[in-house]
């Protein structure tokens, strides 16, 4: 009898298992003024000042917690001290102020990013970036990885800015 109970609870945990969407205990989180984007277990939200330029607006995601060097790179990019070898960091300038017509310079956002095996991070570089528009608004994605970063961590982030949401 026992037997008889086991085989049809064993094929239903195996067909949930193979139905549950892939990250299933991924979170939603609120980056700014209405973004969000699904986060990968793992990642967090970079909280407080990232950059001193305000316009545009800084927002930052990492597999890591980000500390900031205290020479700032001149161009606004994050100067992140003791970047960890296999971490990765997403930073997003968002263009509060762009004019209307100006939006057309940025392509409509991908259905599908895709991030190149080339990305590696170096301090006030990054290796890697996109501009898209999304419900008229207009956005720079910076990747940063480091030199040991796992393949996972560029599928991390394509599925981040796949998720990318503004209300």
């Amino acid at each position: 009898m026992r037997r008889l109970l086991l085989v049809p609870a064993l094929a239903l945990a195996v067909i949930a298992a193979m139905t549950a969407p892939a990250g299933a205990g991924d979170q939603r989180t609120s980056l700014h003024r209405g973004v969000s984007v699904v986060l990968a277990a793992g990642w967090h939200m970079v909280r407080g000042r990232i950059s001193y330029v305000s316009q545009p607006a800084p927002m930052a995601v990492a597999t890591f917690r980000v500390r900031l060097a205290r020479q700032s790179c001149e161009c606004g990019m994050p100067n992140v001290a003791h970047f960890p070898r296999a971490g990765a960091l997403l930073f997003v300038w968002e263009y509060q102020r762009l004019a209307h017509r100006d939006l057309r310079y940025f392509p409509a956002h991908a259905a599908r990013f895709r991030i190149g095996r080339s990305v590696i991070a170096h301090v006030c570089a990054p290796s890697d970036g996109r501009t898209f528009r999304e419900r008229g608004r207009g956005f720079q994605a910076e990747i940063y990885l480091g030199p040991a970063a796992p393949a996972s961590a560029r599928a991390q982030i394509a599925a981040i800015l796949d998720s990318w949401r503004v209300s």
